[in-house]
């Protein structure tokens, strides 16, 4: 408890720094946040298992946390060349106490005319990232998937580390960004007493963007060093987060948009070569920390009337490691999803409702079900009521048909999940 407390008067603290220096500094000072909760209930029903209800407080859209909801603030003061950034949060579990969690707190400087920018703290907004909305990857952050613990919904995690970011942004050439950063290790630090200067080096990031009116591009590189290993002793590899937009189409046809994200990880990370059986036969096969190439391709069109949107996503799964070698472990495999949906606007934009799909496939002989057609598809009719332009409530429906990983339970190859889930979602953002 004592600990909590310490968090609490951290946060309190903090709020009246700002707060403070409003009252001299108002027009410096940057207040933003969100509010995210819901009420879900769900039934679902795997292989021959029988349906399972469940329900309580969370909103699921994927950006919400894990537990009932989230309670976001960002904080940005500038006072001059000089400026402060903040991001806490608080995420309930549902399962206990809870701890405000800091996305990232770093101070910045500007230097050479607002050429140069250093940034030293728990770094975070990346200028190099990928954005979103399905992908959410920055190379000078730590990333690693979470669970919504009532849907059990996969969502994108990072976790600010401590660094120092130099930025570049040379007069001659009005929107390039070149960078640099020294990060702390972004996996389990082993002998971090013995490190050298060529370990610390071996986590940097390196990063670049240029946008123009015609387009914008930017993409991040962090390196993999000694500094870090898996528990097996290997290196998980370098990762990759870039980010690609086209301007051209939004100035001919209003309110549409094109643009690409992706994330590669486990670039060069160490492999072993093992004998397994794979269709009755033995093979040789490589064993890593696994290596992860996902691309995602969205299409919006957001008129007076309607809007209209496409996610594509494609994946390749080069290796999966797992220190129990279980028989039925996912090896190499593709996997491609489409998400085509269509919401017509009522009102002025007070009301919206629509119908949104989700189909997925996967190729290769790592896939969950070898004689499946699909991975997955679902339909999700929603009704949207926007009480303004920074609030509103949702009530979403959702039918999945998914084929299920096999595990040591009674979970089966070939064995489906089929869940039915109601969401009611309340959000506020400022």
């Amino acid at each position: 408890m004592r600990s909590d407390r310490i968090a609490i008067i951290t946060v309190i603290l903090t709020l009246a720094v700002f707060l403070t220096a409003s009252v001299t500094f108002a027009q410096e000072l940057t207040v933003s946040g969100e509010i995210k909760t819901g009420f879900y209930m769900e039934q679902e029903q795997t292989g021959k298992l029988d349906p399972r209800p469940r329900g309580g407080m969370t909103n699921n859209d994927g950006d919400s946390g894990g537990g009932e909801g989230r309670v976001r603030l960002d904080l940005q003061y500038t006072y001059g060349n000089m400026g402060f950034r903040l991001r806490f949060q608080i995420e309930p579990n549902g399962l206990g106490p809870f701890l405000p969690t800091w996305s990232y707190m770093y101070a910045y400087g500007y230097l050479l005319d607002r050429q140069l920018i250093l940034s030293a703290g728990l770094l975070g907004e990346s200028p190099w990232g990928t954005g979103g909305p399905e992908l959410w990857s920055e190379p000078e952050t730590r990333q690693y998937i979470g669970y919504n613990h009532l849907s059990r919904e996969p969502y994108s995690v990072t976790e600010g580390l401590m660094g120092i970011r130099f930025e570049y942004k040379p007069s001659f050439l009005p929107g390039l960004n070149l960078g640099f950063v020294l990060n702390q290790p972004d996996q389990v630090a082993i002998a971090i007493q013995n490190q050298t200067f060529a370990n610390v080096l071996g986590e940097s990031v390196i990063g670049a963007a240029y946008e123009n009116s015609y387009f914008a591009i930017r993409a991040g590189y962090r390196f993999d060093g000694e500094a870090d290993t898996y528990k097996n002793n290997t290196n998980e590899g370098g990762r990759l987060s870039y980010r690609l937009e086209e301007r051209v189409l939004g100035s001919m046809i209003d309110g549409m948009k094109v643009w690409l994200n992706g994330s590669y990880y486990g670039i060069g990370c160490e492999q072993q070569e093992i004998e397994k059986m794979i269709g009755g036969n033995r093979t040789m096969i490589k064993i890593g920390s696994g290596e992860y190439f996902t691309n995602w391709l969205y299409w919006l069109w957001d008129t007076d009337l309607y809007i209209a949107r496409l996610h594509t996503c494609f994946t390749v799964y080069k290796s999966y490691s797992n220190d129990e070698w279980r028989p039925i472990e996912r090896q190499e495999y593709q996997s491609l999803e489409i998400k085509p949906a269509f919401y017509c606007k009522f009102y002025d934009n007070l009301f919206q409702a629509g119908l949104g799909f989700g189909f997925g496939m996967e190729f290769g002989p790592g896939k969950t079900y070898i004689d499946s057609a699909y991975q997955y598809f679902s339909v999700e009719p929603q009704i949207r009521l926007n009480i303004s332009s920074n609030a509103y409530i949702a009530l979403l429906y959702n039918y999945t048909d998914k084929y299920m990983w096999p595990d040591d339970s009674e979970i089966l190859r070939g064995d489906k999940s089929i869940k039915h889930w109601i969401n009611l979602r309340a959000v506020y953002m400022f």
